[in-house]
């Protein structure tokens, strides 16, 4: 029982957002939902998002990273895998385009654990799981969020017959890193982290401040997208939230297995939960930006969310804690 007292602890406030956010959608709380969500939508890839995947991002040591290595590469690993098996499964199963197939690839391998992640480890472990929070939100951040909007920009500017491969992905490159700031502003982190540089606390704490209101306005968003596109609960959704919700866990366990990671350690179940939370707000973020794959992202965030009531509470009781 108390293992599912835990998960609902952790699912309700995002499902009390996610509801808040289609009740204003469906009410057209700020005008025409379509031009509210766009400019609502560019507040948190502008300036939320990145100030907040920053700290998230400069958290980190270099000595933690050093430490746990295991932890890292299998996370790594198991992340980079499941977005080329969602992004597979979108463009040859479900025939969608390569920017659909992006964000159905980040839906596989962006688990939301930067922003669920704190709550879920705090409960179980108390203070110890900030470290593994902070991995995976390196992870995601700096591989992971880059790599699914470097195929997009390629794909984007593809449009432009004109210009050459070579140029083409140069260019898209080029924006991808350093004109889409929470693109640019993790990247900056890991490389201060990397060099062992310390921010002082005010830039750090002014960053936080507006970087807070990332995960709730995010969900909040989804909720108004979901209104305006309706949940929508095909085979693509349901396979593409289940590959998040069950097939990442089980190639994280295989990956850290192959990889020695001693099994029934903390930061292997800690590895495992993480990888266990369902898709973060990211994909319905960039859905809307493209103004592609916009029902399919905001109804697989409802899904894997409502799903995580089962796979997580599973998970919790195999190990235990």
């Amino acid at each position: 029982m108390s293992h599912i007292l835990q998960s609902i602890t952790i699912v309700t406030p995002i499902i009390f957002v996610l509801a808040l956010g289609f009740f204003a959608g469906k009410k057209q709380a700020f005008g025409k939902s379509s031009d509210s969500i766009s400019v609502i939508n560019e507040l948190v890839l502008n300036f939320a998002l990145p100030a907040s995947l920053f700290v998230g991002t400069i958290s980190v040591t270099r000595a933690q990273l050093l430490g746990d290595t295991d932890l890292f590469i299998s996370l790594l690993i198991s992340l980079l895998v499941a977005y080329f098996i969602g992004l597979f499964v979108a463009k040859y199963i479900f025939k969608r385009n390569m920017i659909e197939a992006s964000i159905a690839g980040l839906a596989v391998s962006f688990s939301a654990g930067p922003f669920y992640g704190p709550a879920l480890l705090d409960s179980i472990y108390r203070q110890s799981g900030g470290v593994s929070v902070s991995i995976i939100a390196l992870l995601l951040n700096v591989f992971i969020v880059p790599l699914a909007t470097i195929i997009i920009k390629l794909n984007v500017s593809s449009s432009n017959k004109k210009t050459s491969l070579t140029k083409m992905i140069g260019q898209s490159i080029f924006d991808a890193i350093f004109k889409t700031p929470f693109v640019w502003a993790p990247l900056l982190a890991f490389v201060l982290v990397f060099l062992d540089i310390h921010m002082p606390d005010i830039v750090t704490s002014s960053l936080k401040l507006i970087g807070e209101a990332t995960a709730g306005i995010a969900i909040f968003v989804a909720g108004m997208t979901i209104a305006e596109n309706k949940f929508k609960l095909t085979k693509e959704v349901v396979t593409i939230a289940l590959l998040k919700n069950i097939g990442l866990p089980l190639l994280f366990v295989g990956v850290a297995l192959l990889l020695h990671m001693t099994k029934g350690s903390t930061t292997f179940d800690q590895g495992l939960l993480l990888s266990a939370l369902p898709s973060g707000p990211m994909i319905v973020l960039l859905a809307t930006r493209y103004k592609q794959y916009q029902q399919e992202a905001s109804s697989i965030l409802a899904f894997s969310t409502v799903g995580m009531l089962v796979t997580v509470t599973a998970i919790i009781a195999l190990l235990n804690v």
